[in-house]
């Protein structure tokens, strides 16, 4: 994966890093904001493979809002990726244009 990272850096300059650091604000933002709305990641945090026993989210939880929206927010980066990719080809192509 950090192989692919610097291939696409190198690839996408500025605009890669750009478009990376947007779309991971508004990552973590969205994700800040349903926790303190009260959304329940545990099922979330299935999907993805994670321990979710009641001993460890209980743990989990404990951490406060923002660790706990950081913690979740870098388990969604093979979601985070593909996005980030695909959205700065995107603007490349139509830039072209």
């Amino acid at each position: 994966m950090q192989q692919k990272a610097k291939q696409f850096f190198a690839t996408y300059g500025k605009l890669g890093l750009s478009v990376y650091f947007s779309i991971s604000l508004v990552n973590y933002g969205i994700v800040y904001i349903a926790l303190k709305q009260g959304v329940d990641f545990k099922q979330f945090g299935q999907k993805l493979g994670c321990d979710t026993t009641q001993e460890k989210w209980e743990q989990f939880e404990t951490f406060g809002t923002p660790t706990a929206a950081y913690i979740i927010y870098k388990l969604m980066a093979p979601i985070k990726w593909p996005v980030v990719i695909g959205t700065t080809a995107w603007i490349c192509r139509k830039g072209k244009k």
